[in-house]
């Protein structure tokens, strides 16, 4: 039921009175006043724009309220896509995406990628799930330009469009370049980095131990430390790498290694020749 407190229901049914008080003062042919003249010209054009909104000649308060209803819900629900639309920009520009890393722009008919796909998508469907037991983890392992990073990109692109899921994509040189080596210089934001690393909904680190046969210990108890923050948290983690499981656990030591192990995660390999396009004519 309208309730009868409602100030637009309260201002329409004055309207209409002043109009009938009106009309009947022209009947009776006792509307001189010039100030008068001008507030009934006022009030009878405010009552034409109420019947312009509901359609009709007559008002009527039901229609003009479901009307008014529903071109504000019309205008909240394009205001969440909007809103939505801008989260989702903001969140790819933060994770630094590059835009071609997407699933459409892989060959699903290439035997060697139709696993890694399906591996994939089914990490993306469980992703709410992983989110409260514990976080998953994929491992995705191979030789240089076989479609490592593209497939994490993949992912990371379906989670912030499809759920709103934050991402961060960073290569593990350019986090010890920030945390170990001052690239970020002020403490304060060194620490936020950190946490930002730690909290985000899904942490991807491309290149892992690349062309290392052996980690530095400090960035090894390093790794291991944001591993473990993040099993504790239920977040996230896809870890790319061009070593086996074997050779980085050689690489990373038993204490990142075990940090890994404890996510329970699935193993992605990726073979065959490189799938980056040529770029140049150099032969060298």
């Amino acid at each position: 039921m309208t309730d009868p407190q409602d100030p637009l229901r309260q201002e329409l049914e004055e309207i209409e009175a002043k109009r009938r008080k009106i009309a009947k003062a022209k009947k009776d042919q006792r509307i001189h006043d010039p100030e008068l003249s001008q507030h009934v010209g006022g009030l009878l054009e405010r009552i034409r724009r109420l019947q312009a909104q509901t359609g009709g000649s007559q008002y009527d308060y039901e229609t003009l309220r479901k009307e008014y209803d529903a071109k504000a819900n019309a205008e909240v629900r394009e205001l969440q896509k909007a809103a939505r639309q801008e989260r989702i920009q903001k969140l790819i520009a933060q994770a630094d995406l590059n835009p071609d890393w997407i699933f459409d722009k892989m060959d699903a008919t290439d035997p060697a990628l139709q696993y890694p796909i399906e591996t994939a998508r089914y990490f993306i469907s469980g992703f709410e799930h992983w989110e409260k037991s514990g976080g998953g983890c994929m491992l995705i392992y191979g030789d240089y330009g076989t479609g490592k990073s593209t497939l994490a990109g993949a992912v990371a692109h379906e989670l912030i469009e499809r759920h709103q899921k934050s991402v961060i994509f960073q290569q593990w040189a350019s986090i010890v370049d920030r945390l170990f080596f001052n690239v970020i210089q002020d403490q304060e934001e060194r620490n936020q980095y950190r946490r930002a690393l730690e909290e985000v909904d899904l942490l991807i680190i491309d290149e892992v131990a690349a062309n290392r046969a052996k980690m530095a210990e400090s960035q090894s108890s390093f790794l291991g430390h944001l591993l473990r923050r993040r099993r504790n948290l239920s977040k996230s983690v896809i870890i790319i790498t061009n070593h086996s499981p074997q050779s980085l656990h050689q690489a990373i030591g038993d204490f990142s290694f075990e940090a890994i192990k404890a996510f329970n995660p699935v193993d992605i390999h990726l073979s065959g020749p490189s799938r980056r396009p040529s770029i140049g004519h150099y032969n060298g």
